[in-house]
């Protein structure tokens, strides 16, 4: 008899990339990126790492914007926007139909607090 894992990896994502265009961001990044209900996010790439950095700060945002994030529920610490574009181009640079993956440490990439999103891993359970 051959014995499997029912859970297998249990290590939960930071971040989801949907095709219909949703973004869930978790806590962590929120908290290490300093974000606020109504911060505008954008993903960088430099040397095919990706970036995930806030691109337009709420307190300078005026009008509707792509990629605007909230939070899933009020007093939640966890983000949501919908962008199809950066949906995308990540899940096209990926070979992903849906894909969650985990983040890494804050680091600074031409001088914005980023966070990077680590691609090699799908995190996806189903």
């Amino acid at each position: 008899m051959t014995t499997q894992s029912i859970l297998g990896n249990t290590r939960r994502a930071d971040i989801s990339f949907s095709p219909n265009g949703k973004i869930d961001i978790a806590s962590c990044i929120v908290k290490a990126l300093g974000m606020e209900k109504g911060d505008v996010i954008d993903i960088m790439v430099d040397g095919g790492e990706y970036y995930l950095y806030v691109s337009i700060h709420a307190s300078v945002v005026f009008g509707r914007h792509e990629a605007q994030c909230y939070p899933t529920q009020n007093g939640s610490r966890h983000f949501r926007t919908y962008c199809r574009r950066l949906c995308t181009a990540i899940l096209q640079a990926t070979g992903n139909e849906r894909a969650c993956f985990a983040a890494g440490e804050m680091v600074e990439v031409n001088g914005r607090k980023a966070i990077p999103i680590i691609t090699c891993k799908n995190l996806r359970h189903d």
